[in-house]
């Protein structure tokens, strides 16, 4: 399930929670609020924790940014995303270059598909696109 990773990290940071504080407060793993803020993915138990340990509304935490109701292309409501976020690497070569987030991963995309015409986006995790402004590698268009 896809969670809005920038939210719980801004959410956790207004109460000066350390990751493992939030965990011990939704009473999950540590590695589970890392996985949360790294990946923008969390079962429906986790999510369901996460927003009550920060006293928010489980819709709060729902993904905006990686939805796409109507395709922009022909306007069809046969929308449909992944259910897991796909290494770019496993796409081929590097498709994101320099937006990693760790020395040797690659970007993690969610990719959106129109059922009618086809039109194929990728929505980038929030850690890969906070590098974009300060990469010498991406260009402003």
């Amino acid at each position: 399930m896809n969670v809005d990773a920038k939210r719980v990290l801004e959410a956790r940071l207004a109460r000066g929670w350390s990751q493992e504080e939030l965990a011990a407060a939704a009473e999950l793993n540590l590695r589970t609020i890392q996985r949360i803020e790294r990946t923008a993915t969390a079962s429906l138990r986790s999510k369901r924790a996460v927003a009550d340990a920060l006293d928010l509304n489980i819709q709060d935490l729902d993904d905006k940014e990686s939805k796409m109701s109507t395709c922009p292309e022909c306007s069809s409501d046969q929308v449909f995303q992944s259910a897991d976020v796909v290494d770019s690497t496993t796409i081929g070569g590097e498709l994101l270059p320099k937006l990693s987030t760790g020395r040797f991963s690659s970007a993690k995309l969610r990719p959106v598909i129109c059922g009618d015409c086809g039109l194929l986006r990728f929505y980038v995790a929030q850690e890969s696109l906070q590098k974009l402004s300060s990469s010498k590698h991406w260009n402003r268009v």
